[in-house]
Formats: C-alpha cells, sequence, structure tokens
C-alpha cells in the first residue's frame, strides 16, 4: 500500500508557460550521486523492492531515529540557494519495516534544512529550519509518499509550517538568525524520524528510501551526467 502525505505550507503556483523541472534520485542501476546516507558504509542499494526498483535500505540502524542525509560537500540539485533556484517543493518515499519495539506510532516525520556555515563537523554554529508530519513510515504499512511544499520565495522571518532552530534551541532561531539565512544557503538535506526537538529510547531500526526528488523553477544547478533522472514539467 503507498500512502501519499503533503505538507501544509505555502506553495509558488508558477502561471502560463513557465516551467518547472524536477530532478530524482530514484537509485536505479545503484546509483547514490547526491551521497545519501543513514549510516556511512553499512547502507545497501536493493535491486528489488522499492517504489519500484531499486532503494535506499538501511537494516540495522542502532539510534534513537533514523536519519536521512545529503552527502556533506557533495554538489547536487540539493543543495545551494533555494532561493534563487525558485525550490517549491521536494518528495521523498519513505518506508519503515521494522523497529525493536515493533511500532513507530508517535514519531514524526521531518523534512529538515540545514546552513553548516562551511563547517560540517562542527554543529555548534549550524542553523536550520524544519517542516514535520505528525507520522513518520508505519511498519507493515510499505511505502508512504511524502511531500514537502518550500516557500523560497517567502521573506518573512519563519514561513507559515515551518520552524527553524540551533543546536541551542531547536525549536526557535538563534538571535539575529531566521528562514532567509538559512534558504539561502542549504548546505545539507536531511530526513528525521522524528520531530527535531524531541528523544526517543535507543533501538535497531530497518528502514529505506527512494524516489528523492527536488522542485525548481529558477537557475537550473549544475548537471553532470552521473546524477538521476531530470524532467520538466509544465504549470
Amino acid at each position: 500500500m503507498r500512502t501519499v502525505l503533503v505538507a501544509m505550507a505555502i506553495l509558488v503556483v508558477m502561471v502560463g508557460t513557465a516551467i518547472a523541472e524536477t530532478y530524482v534520485d530514484d537509485f536505479e542501476g545503484g546509483a547514490n550521486p547526491s551521497e545519501w546516507y543513514f549510516v556511512p558504509g553499512t547502507d545497501i542499494i536493493e535491486s528489488t523492492g522499492g517504489n519500484p526498483g531499486f532503494w535506499l535500505h538501511q537494516p540495522m540502524f542502532d539510534t534513537f531515529a533514523p536519519i536521512l542525509h545529503t552527502g556533506w560537500g557533495v554538489p547536487s540539485p540539493f543543495v545551494g540557494d533555494y532561493r534563487a533556484l525558485n525550490v517549491t517543493q521536494i518528495d521523498i518515499d519513505a518506508i519503515t519495516i521494522n523497529n525493536s519495539f515493533g511500532s513507530s506510532a508517535g514519531f514524526q516525520f521531518t523534512l529538515l534544512l540545514r546552513d553548516t556555515k562551511g563547517t560540517p563537523y562542527d554543529v555548534d554554529d549550524d542553523d536550520f529550519a524544519y517542516m514535520y508530519f505528525y507520522q513518520c513510515p508505519m511498519i507493515g504499512e510499505g511505502w508512504t509518499h511524502y511531500e514537502f511544499m518550500i516557500p523560497s520565495d517567502d521573506t518573512s522571518p519563519v514561513p507559515a509550517g515551518w520552524t527553524g532552530g540551533w543546536v541551542g534551541d531547536p525549536e526557535n532561531f538563534r538571535p539575529g538568525v531566521d528562514w532567509n539565512d538559512v534558504i539561502t544557503n542549504v548546505e545539507c538535506v536531511e530526513f528525521w524520524w522524528i520531530h527535531p526537538a524531541w528523544s526517543a529510547m535507543f533501538q535497531q531500526w530497518d528502514v529505506g528510501a527512494d524516489n528523492i526528488s527536488i522542485v525548481y523553477g529558477g537557475a537550473s544547478p549544475v548537471e553532470d551526467a552521473s546524477w538521476g533522472s531530470i524532467k520538466a514539467l509544465y504549470r
């Protein structure tokens, strides 16, 4: 069964014959150009069982909740100045196969955009913005499709439906920082199987991801022949 969830936020509607481009990492053929990872060196790109086909699998993640990241410092359409690119949406198909306690009820599913200030291994200076659903993929329900709307042209301190934070306060931007700082310098995209301000008991998770996509309508990102599929969508 495939569940479709759409985040409630401000959606930029493109009119006339404007073209939006969608880039997709679907892991087909074993490719992972954005270097998505749960646990470096232990993730598996499976050739069957995805939505459909190939998918990224982490069968034994010992953590409070899984987090999927783009590769640090890896050029891809998922990182950069989202306002200049007119990014409007990020989607993912996610699955929870199992965990030690046998349930994922009560765990949120979050898209987090991070500005690392160029120091990815020092989280103290990071700023981030996130949006979440009230439920992460449920065990036994198969693939769940999530759609996050990105109001990249919104210049307010915090757009509706979004929350800002940093290591000292995951529910509020630090003084002097707001949405505009993060959205113009996204250096890492993350999907959390929990709300970023929450914690949980450690357990072993069996999870996966497929068809991670980003929709943009401004200047095209630098294209690389090793990347996955890019298609044009008329709005």
